[in-house]
């Protein structure tokens, strides 16, 4: 049986945080009461979430991936074997590089938006291997006394 463990990747908004598996093929299930995570043979476990991503979308020896949210954001419960196993894309596993490619693709999705929220844009969007750069223009006000 694998261990869950919660990894510390911050998803604050829900429909970026969808977007974003979905661009790996995934179709999340979304739950307003969290609902409990299955394991590879069917196992209920004791871990629940809010977002599920049902286990055979992942692989066939795949546990469910899920997002709890917790009040201020979600956090990840993915399992070890599905952290070790596979090459982010649905049906064929998750893989080591699964997290930083969702927090990629979760960023890339909620920077935009957030910056519209503030009345800006994003006007430039560079990444160097695992840091990626954005620059936002936001509305300055100019006070006159």
């Amino acid at each position: 049986m694998s261990h869950f463990s919660k990894i510390a990747v911050k998803f604050k908004d829900k429909s970026c945080l969808v977007e974003a598996l979905q661009r790996f093929g995934f179709f999340p299930m979304l739950h307003h009461k969290p609902v409990n995570l299955y394991g590879w043979h069917g196992d209920k476990r004791e871990q629940v979430a809010h977002v599920v991503v049902p286990r055979n979308q992942i692989s066939s020896l795949s546990n469910d991936l899920g997002f709890y949210w917790n009040g201020t954001e979600y956090e990840c419960l993915i399992s070890e074997y599905d952290q070790g196993a596979g090459i982010a894309q649905a049906g064929q596993g998750l893989g080591a590089n699964f997290l930083p490619k969702l927090q990629q693709e979760y960023i890339n999705l909620y920077l935009p938006k957030l910056a519209t929220q503030l009345g800006g844009e994003v006007v430039a969007t560079a990444t160097k291997v695992s840091v990626t750069t954005v620059r936002v223009s936001l509305p300055t006000e100019t006070v006159r006394r």
